[in-house]
C-alpha cells in the first residue's frame, strides 16, 4: 500500500453544456482521474458582455474520493450591459442588467445535507431588483427536514417532513399579491387527508385519504404522484387539481436541484435530488393482474396503431364525405376510439406512471369508466350530403363482459373488445381501399387507352399516304388490330378481369404505337441500306465514276426476303404478345445490316446464296427472333 499522489489541473474544462476555465486538485485510480480536493470551474467575457450579451457561471466546493463533500456554491448568470460604468477606488466598475442565478448548501458524500438555498434574481445596473424565485430546504443527508419555504414571483410555499423525509401537517400556498387564491394540502405523516383551496368569494374542499387505515407505500411528491390522485378525485375535483400552483411550484424548485445534479454528476458520484416524501394507499398487482394489465397494454397500442391509420387515411377522409360505406366504417372506428379505447388508454398511462397500485380496484374502474363499461352493440351514425341516418354495429369479439368477474379481468375484456372492434374493420377498409385503388387505377388507365389509340389513328392517318403502298398497307392493318383489341377490351365485365385486361391494353396500344412508327421508317430503312451497299467505282473504259452495288446477297436478303416477312407477320400474323418482339426485330435487322458494310462476310455470303427462310437469315445474322 502506498499514497496516491494528488496532482493540480488547470485549464480548459467541459461540463455538459459548460465550458469553461477550472482548477482542482485530482489522484489517478485505476488509470481513472478520481476528483480530491478543491475544485473551481469558472466562466466570463467582457468583451462579450460589451458587444452583446456574455452568459457566465462559477461552480465552486471539494471532491473526496470522487464524491462531492464539503461547502458548495453553484452561479449563473446571463447579462447585458448598456456600456455605462463608474469609477470606485481607482477601479472601473461596469453595470450589467440580466438574471443571476445561485445556489449554495453543504454536500456530505454526494447528498445535500444542511440548509440549502436556491436563489433566481433580476438585476438591473448592477443593483438585484426582483427575487424571482427563492428555496430554502434544510436536509439531513439528503433527506429533507422541518420547515422548508419555496416562493417565485407569484406564490410562496410553506411547509414541513418529519424526520423521515415524508410530508406532514399543512403545506400552505399564499399569492404573493394577495389576490390569486391560496391552497392548504393537509398531511398526516406522508398521506394527503384534503386540499382546501379559497379565494375571495368561495372556499373548496377536496376529500383524499383521509381516516385510510390499510397498507401505505411511500413514494415521490411527482407527476406520478399527482396522476394517482386524479383516481381518487371527481372530474371537477381533478380540474380544481390540476388547476393548483402547489404541483407547479415544486416542479420549479425540482428543476433548479435537477440542474446542479446533473453537474455533479458529470463529475463524480451525485445523489443530489431532493425527494419529497408522501405516503399513498397500495393495492399491489398479484401475478396475474401483472399478465393481465401486460395484456390491456398491448391491446391498447395495437388497436391506436389501426385505429389512427383509419382515422388519419386522407383517402378514406375524403371517401366518408360521398361513400355511405366508408362513413360508416370511419364512424365505428371513431365511436370504439371513444368508447373503449380513450378510457383503456388511462390505464396504459397509469401503468406508465407504475400507479396502479396506489387506488382500490372499485375505485380505478369508477374512474376510468364514470358511464359505466362500453356496450359492443352500437348506433353507428351517418351523414352524407347533410343528411343523417344511422347503423347499428355489433363488435365481433370472443370475450364476453361480466359484472361479476374481477375489475382487471373486466378492464381486458374491454381492450380486447376495442382491439377485436378496430381490427374487424381495418380489414374491411382494406378492401375499400383496395377496391377504390383498383377503381382508380382503371379509370387511369383507360383515359391511357383512349390517348394510346388516338395517338396511334392520328399518327397512321398522317403517314399513310406519303409511303409505298405495301408499307401504307401494314400500318392499315395495325389501325384494325388495334380497334379489335379495343373490341375485345369493351367485352370484359369482370370488375377483376377488367382491370387486368386493361393493364394488357394500354401495354399493346404502346407497342402499337412503336410498331407504327417502325413502319413507318421502313422505306428510309430500304434505302439507307441500298446507300451504303454502294460504292463508287472509277470505270477506265468510260473514264468516269460510275455506281455499283456490293454485297448484293446480303442486301437482297433483306429487301427480298426479310423485310416482305416483317411486313407479313404485321399484316397477318400480329398479337399483342409478339408486338415488342417484331418490332425489335425489324430494328435490331436494320442496324445488323448496316454493321456488316466494313466487315469480312465472305462467309455468310456464301450460306445466304441459297437460302430463302427469312427465320434462318435472321439466325444468320445474329437476330433474336422469337417464332411465331
Amino acid at each position: 500500500m502506498y499514497a496516491q499522489e494528488v496532482e493540480t489541473y488547470n485549464g480548459p474544462l467541459q461540463i455538459g453544456k459548460y465550458n469553461g476555465k477550472a482548477t482542482y486538485t485530482y489522484k489517478v485510480v485505476e488509470n481513472d482521474t478520481v476528483l480530491d480536493g478543491d475544485f473551481l470551474v469558472l466562466r466570463s467575457n467582457l468583451q462579450e458582455l460589451l458587444q452583446k450579451q456574455d452568459y457566465s457561471f462559477q461552480f465552486k466546493g471539494s471532491f473526496v474520493d470522487g464524491i462531492p463533500d464539503g461547502p458548495w456554491k453553484f452561479q449563473f448568470g446571463e447579462f447585458n450591459s448598456k456600456s455605462q460604468s463608474e469609477v470606485i477606488d481607482y477601479q472601473y466598475r461596469v453595470l450589467v442588467s440580466g438574471i443571476q442565478k445561485s445556489s449554495v448548501g453543504k454536500i456530505k458524500m454526494g447528498n445535500p445535507h444542511g440548509e440549502w438555498t436556491i436563489l433566481e434574481e433580476q438585476i438591473e445596473d448592477s443593483e438585484i431588483s426582483k427575487t424571482l424565485f427563492k428555496s430554502v430546504i434544510s436536509f439531513d443527508n439528503g433527506v429533507p427536514q422541518q420547515n422548508f419555504s419555496i416562493n417565485n414571483d407569484n406564490y410562496t410555499l410553506v411547509g414541513r417532513f418529519l424526520r423521515d423525509g415524508v410530508a406532514h401537517d399543512e403545506w400552505s400556498l399564499f399569492p404573493s399579491n394577495g389576490i390569486d387564491q391560496s391552497e392548504s394540502w393537509y398531511f398526516n405523516d406522508g398521506l394527503l387527508q384534503h386540499i382546501r383551496v379559497d379565494d375571495d368569494n368561495d372556499h373548496k374542499t377536496i376529500t383524499a385519504f383521509k381516516g385510510f387505515t390499510g397498507e401505505t407505500k411511500t413514494i415521490n411528491l411527482d407527476a406520478a404522484y399527482i396522476a394517482a390522485l386524479d383516481i381518487q378525485f371527481s372530474k371537477e375535483d381533478v380540474e380544481t387539481l390540476h388547476q393548483n400552483n402547489l404541483p407547479k411550484l415544486l416542479k420549479q424548485n425540482a428543476q433548479r436541484y435537477q440542474e446542479i445534479d446533473a453537474i455533479l454528476s458529470e463529475l463524480g458520484k451525485s445523489d443530489f435530488l431532493p425527494e419529497f416524501k408522501v405516503k399513498v394507499p397500495y393495492y399491489p398487482l398479484d401475478s396475474l393482474e401483472t399478465v393481465q394489465v401486460d395484456s390491456v397494454v398491448s391491446y391498447y397500442k395495437k388497436a391506436k396503431e389501426l385505429s389512427e391509420s383509419i382515422l388519419h387515411n386522407s383517402q378514406l377522409n375524403i371517401l366518408k364525405l360521398s361513400d355511405k360505406n366508408t362513413a360508416y366504417q370511419y364512424n365505428t372506428v371513431l365511436q370504439i376510439k371513444n368508447d373503449f379505447l380513450t378510457p383503456i388508454e388511462e390505464i396504459a398511462r397509469y401503468d406508465s406512471l407504475s400507479i396502479l397500485e396506489y387506488t382500490s380496484r372499485k375505485q380505478l374502474l369508477d374512474h376510468v369508466f364514470a358511464s359505466g363499461l362500453p356496450n359492443p352493440k352500437m348506433d353507428i351514425e351517418i351523414v352524407i350530403d347533410s343528411v343523417a341516418s344511422s347503423k347499428p354495429y355489433t363488435i365481433s369479439t370472443t370475450v364476453t363482459s361480466s359484472k361479476n368477474a374481477p375489475v382487471i379481468q373486466q378492464i381486458e375484456t374491454v381492450a380486447k373488445m376495442g382491439y377485436d372492434g378496430v381490427l374487424v374493420i381495418a380489414n374491411e377498409v382494406k378492401e375499400t381501399l383496395a377496391q377504390e385503388k383498383r377503381q382508380n387505377e382503371l379509370a387511369n388507365l383507360e383515359e391511357e387507352i383512349i390517348v394510346q389509340n388516338d395517338s396511334l389513328v392520328m399518327f397512321i392517318d398522317s403517314v399513310r399516304a406519303s409511303i409505298p403502298l405495301n408499307y401504307s398497307n401494314s400500318l392499315k392493318q395495325i389501325k384494325t388490330f388495334a380497334n379489335a383489341t379495343l373490341n375485345s377490351y369493351s367485352k370484359v365485365k369482370s370488375a377483376q378481369d377488367k382491370l387486368i385486361s386493361a393493364r394488357n391494353t394500354v401495354a399493346c396500344l404502346k407497342n402499337l404505337n412503336e410498331l407504327s412508327v417502325t413502319v413507318s421508317k421502313m422505306p428510309q430503312f430500304k434505302s439507307t441500306i441500298q446507300e451504303t451497299y454502294t460504292d463508287r467505282i472509277w470505270n477506265p473504259f468510260m473514264a468516269t465514276l460510275m455506281d455499283e452495288a456490293i454485297k448484293k446477297r446480303i442486301t437482297t436478303a433483306y429487301t427480298k426476303i426479310l423485310e416482305p416477312y416483317f411486313l407479313k407477320q404485321t399484316e397477318e400474323s400480329l398479337t399483342c404478345e409478339n408486338i415488342s418482339a417484331l418490332n425489335g426485330n425489324i430494328t435490331e435487322t436494320y442496324h445488323s445490316v448496316l454493321m456488316l458494310k466494313d466487315k469480312d462476310t465472305k462467309k455468310l455470303e456464301r450460306k445466304l446464296k441459297k437460302e430463302k427462310d427469312p427465320l434462318t437469315i435472321l439466325e444468320l445474322l445474329n437476330v433474336q427472333n422469337t417464332k411465331q
